[in-house]
């Protein structure tokens, strides 16, 4: 017998990796029991009338708690202040004794715990924590005194279709490397940085083409224009969706990833690219070093990025039996992460709708 389940998270629209994944886990519950949708996503330019009705929610939940005395509540944690709205939802459901289930998307509350974070916390320690990575699940044990048997482990990955054994990419003939960089065009999403390995491979004398892709944040239109005019072997690809985002990371031999972003958690972008094929060189922020381990790119420091970056790509360009390594590498991790995955995903969804149900892996 399955219990009902409250899902309390943000869906597209607006489209990003948060609620994208969200809409995927809703998709899952929903083929397993009847579910209540809390969706916190903003749903009106009134900001007044959103705030009332993000406000009116929670009664919402209270209401459907009492009808659903069995239900369980499943909470998309926010990263920031956002979990002020989060909380009237906790508090219903310790009030009426109900299992919690607390997806995390974000590291701000890693990289930089608040007196909110604190508090909320405080009142979820004997709730179960789903976690993108294992060091993800070892620091909130650590800053928050989580109960670690209650902390599960699923990466973004689960949500991607299972990767069949894809053949090799065609030998690369081009005499240039390709390079790319696909994200929100933003100088702490590291645009500039990728400039600047592109400057630098120029200067000693290795031949790359290169294709930008993302929309462009509204503070970084004027130097990212300037930058684009100054490199003569790259081309602005707008903001791509679909096949025509697949056809990209297909095009690319290395995804550059120089994000200097915070709160960095487990770029979507990773994946997407490491399943097409793509080497990627990344910073190491968030759950990156999970998703790029067993060779499936390169993680160092933001200091240490642009002169890794350029060794490293010196050297696939030099030896291009190197780089088909490389990338098979990545697309072996790709296919090892989902189907691992994938197992833990099924077994949250069915502990989740089961009280009854087992424990997962834990950390």
């Amino acid at each position: 017998m399955t219990c009902p389940v409250a899902f309390v998270a943000p869906l597209p629209p607006p489209v990003h990796g948060f609620s994208n994944i969200c809409a995927a886990m809703l998709d899952l519950l929903r083929t397993k029991s009847s579910v209540g949708v809390f969706d916190r996503a903003p749903r009106t330019p009134n900001r007044w009338y959103a705030k009332l009705r993000q406000l009116v929610m929670p009664l919402a939940y209270f209401v459907w708690s009492v009808r659903n005395p069995t239900g369980t509540l499943y909470l998309a944690l926010s990263g920031g202040m956002g979990q002020f709205i989060d909380w009237p939802y906790v508090l219903v459901g310790r009030l009426l004794g109900r299992r919690i289930f607390v997806h995390h998307h974000s590291f701000a509350y890693i990289t930089a715990p608040s007196i909110l974070n604190r508090l909320l916390f405080a009142s979820l320690r004997r709730q179960v924590h789903v976690v993108l990575s294992v060091r993800m699940g070892q620091e909130l044990v650590r800053i928050y005194g989580l109960d670690s048997a209650k902390v599960r482990v699923i990466s973004n990955a689960a949500f991607f279709a299972a990767l069949t054994q894809p053949a090799d990419r065609p030998y690369n003939t081009d005499a240039r490397i390709s390079l790319g960089y696909l994200s929100n065009i933003s100088v702490e999403k590291g645009i500039v940085e990728f400039f600047a390995v592109l400057a630098e491979l120029e200067r000693v004398g290795v031949a790359y083409k290169a294709q930008v892709a993302g929309p462009i944040a509204p503070g970084a239109q004027a130097i990212f224009s300037e930058l684009l005019a100054s490199s003569r072997n790259t081309i602005y690809c707008g903001a791509i969706y679909d096949d025509t985002k697949d056809d990209f990371y297909k095009s690319v031999d290395v995804l550059l990833f120089p994000t200097d972003y915070a709160n960095e958690a487990e770029p979507l972008v990773i994946h997407e690219a490491i399943r097409s094929g793509a080497h990627v060189i990344a910073c190491e922020r968030g759950a990156i070093p999970d998703i790029l381990s067993n060779g499936a790119g390169l993680v160092v420091p933001k200091a240490v990025f642009r002169a890794s970056a350029v060794t490293l790509i010196r050297a696939l360009n030099a030896d291009r039996l190197e780089l088909q390594r490389a990338q098979r590498a990545s697309l072996e991790q790709a296919r090892r992460t989902c189907d691992s995955a994938g197992g833990h995903l099924s077994a949250l969804v069915d502990e989740i709708v089961d009280a009854e149900n087992g424990s997962l892996q834990t950390c």
